[in-house]
């Protein structure tokens, strides 16, 4: 760290609040947290089970894009830093709200690890598309650009990334619209359905 000139910054004792951006995810996730822990009875070892669920779909968001090739798509996510590897949360079947009360605890705990997907979903991505209107110029989205898209119905830890192949702008002069290439297809997308990595929104 010292022959690469590494500088440490650290928040002073006894103010979270100086963390910003990853302080809001961990509020966000203790909230759902103690949410779910009131709609159910759970032991420890349910519990715990949980937690790793949990862990697993935070550390697998994408932070920032790993690649300047435009057919290269996929982003850095906390998990290839922490275990060298990809470590996608992909659901094992599809688990309804009776799941939740079944006696079978590991459907239990699918049927929570889905309903906290879909609660931090819709907490996190507004936290990527923050516009104060007129108050400070914010960078918009550009060519190349890799973007998270916000798709209503998407499985638990699944996050789809497209890279930005066009921009188009409104009457106003501002971008409202792009067209997006995704693994598989090409679509336009209002930029309100759009998300620039944490890294670029920076």
């Amino acid at each position: 760290m010292v022959q690469h000139a590494v500088e440490w910054h650290f928040n002073p004792p006894h103010a979270s609040h100086t963390g910003s951006a990853w302080e809001r995810m961990i509020r966000s996730t203790r909230t759902i947290l103690k949410a779910l822990a009131r709609e159910q009875l759970l032991t420890d070892e349910k519990l715990l089970t949980l937690i790793a669920e949990t862990e697993r779909i935070l550390n697998d968001r994408p932070i920032t894009p790993v690649s300047s090739d435009p057919r290269d798509p996929p982003a850095l996510t906390p998990n290839m830093l922490l275990l060298m590897k990809s470590n996608t949360s992909i659901p094992s079947g599809i688990f309804k709200k009776e799941d939740g009360y079944s006696k079978r605890w590991w459907r239990q705990i699918q049927y929570l690890a889905d309903t906290f997907w879909k609660r931090w979903i819709k907490e996190y991505l507004p936290t990527l598309q923050t516009r104060q209107k007129w108050q400070r110029e914010t960078r918009d989205v550009q060519v190349n650009d890799v973007v998270l898209l916000v798709e209503d119905k998407v499985p638990r830890g699944q996050w789809p990334l497209g890279r930005v192949t066009e921009i188009i702008e409104g009457r106003d002069g501002h971008i409202r619209k792009c067209k997006v290439q995704s693994r598989n297809s090409s679509c336009v997308r209002p930029i309100t359905k759009l998300c620039l990595l944490e890294a670029q929104s920076d």
